[in-house]
């Protein structure tokens, strides 16, 4: 069960949040509770357990850029979901550069943002990219033939498309998580990536893509 810490100043959403994910069956835990830059910086000061930060990007006295600089500096292995409708490109790189696990809109429903936990607390990311467009445009961009993939890559492609998760992905074809992992790490290595973060950069900074 990953102990969570909530980075967001609207109170009404943090407590819908908080409400949603300490529901017996999500398997998480809001232990903390903060909606400014200073307030997430004090808390962490004193070295909580926390597993899993959710961010707002967008708070009253700064940014969650801010928030996680000071995070990184003391702790480079706690889980960051940012969770925002702010979706400015440069926000979005500095994000992914500092070392988050994962993007999703503030539109998004419960079981994305259940999903997205998941993910993460199993080692993966999860920007909620559509895989496959990303793919067609590089591929379209390097001149490269579409055949430089195995069927079970594009089995993987296809599958993200539709927007399947890991999980569902290993289920919908009877292998593991880590290897459907493996597939797209071969898939992204294969473009020149050795990771969803920097898929994720070279898709928005080439307009293929918004968060």
């Amino acid at each position: 069960m990953p102990n969570i810490l909530l980075v967001e100043d609207h109170v009404l959403m943090r407590m819908g949040l908080r409400m949603a994910l300490n529901a017996e069956d999500t398997g998480c835990k809001v232990v903390a509770e903060v909606g400014t830059v200073k307030e997430a910086k004090q808390y962490y000061n004193r070295k909580p357990d926390i597993d899993l930060i959710i961010l707002d990007i967008l708070l009253p006295d700064g940014t969650g850029i801010d928030v996680l600089e000071h995070i990184r500096s003391l702790d480079s292995e706690v889980k960051v979901l940012v969770i925002s409708s702010d979706t400015e490109e440069r926000h979005i790189h500095q994000l992914i550069n500092l070392g988050i696990n994962g993007f999703i809109d503030k539109s998004s429903e419960i079981p994305v943002l259940l999903d997205a936990i998941h993910n993460i607390m199993n080692g993966f990311e999860y920007y909620g990219q559509d895989i496959a467009v990303i793919i067609k445009k590089i591929l379209t961009i390097n001149k490269s033939d579409d055949k430089i993939f195995t069927p079970r890559e594009w089995d993987i492609v296809t599958l993200c498309t539709k927007g399947y998760s890991v999980k569902a992905i290993a289920e919908e074809l009877n292998i593991s998580t880590r290897t459907v992992e493996t597939h797209k790490n071969n898939i992204f290595k294969k473009l020149g990536f050795n990771s969803t973060g920097e898929l994720a950069r070279y898709a928005l900074s080439h307009g293929f893509v918004s968060l």
